[in-house]
């Protein structure tokens, strides 16, 4: 499957499953980007650490948003971490942040509160997050794939 075309949890579990297969138990970028996928998916829940300020939160974000929905497909900054959060362990491995993800994707699917607002984005919906959350594994997977 085509990173470029992941808009939905399934295809992201289904593109992890390959990918435990062929990356194996080691560490480096893959586990490294799925660990801060997982991240933001529980941040969605929970409150990112530190939103940006309210104009790009307000008037660009949501912007960025809607054209990243519409192509099916979002491009960012892959080396950024997500603002004010903890830095993801370098060491972790592939099992480890799989079940990671696939642990946030679960919680994600089951949760019945109030989505936070995403830090650049601002209020999303549950089916606008699902589809943002799967972009950005796509994204990363595709910034890791050529990295290799």
């Amino acid at each position: 499957m085509a990173a470029a075309n992941i808009t939905t949890f399934e295809q992201v579990l289904q593109s992890v499953a390959a990918l435990e297969r062929t990356v194996g138990a080691g560490d480096g970028p893959v586990p490294r980007a799925l660990a801060h996928c997982a991240q933001s998916i529980e941040y969605s829940m929970t409150g990112y650490p530190k939103l940006r300020a309210w104009p790009i939160r307000a008037l660009i974000g949501p912007l960025v948003k809607r054209r990243f929905l519409s192509k099916g497909r979002m491009s960012h900054d892959l080396a950024a971490p997500i603002a004010g959060a903890p830095q993801i362990d370098p060491s972790i491995t592939m099992p480890e942040a799989a079940a990671r993800l696939r642990k946030a994707i679960a919680a994600f699917r089951g949760f019945e509160g109030e989505l936070q607002p995403h830090l650049a984005y601002g209020k999303c919906t549950k089916t606008e997050y699902e589809a943002l959350h799967a972009m950005h594994v796509a994204d990363h997977l595709r910034g890791v794939s050529s990295a290799r």
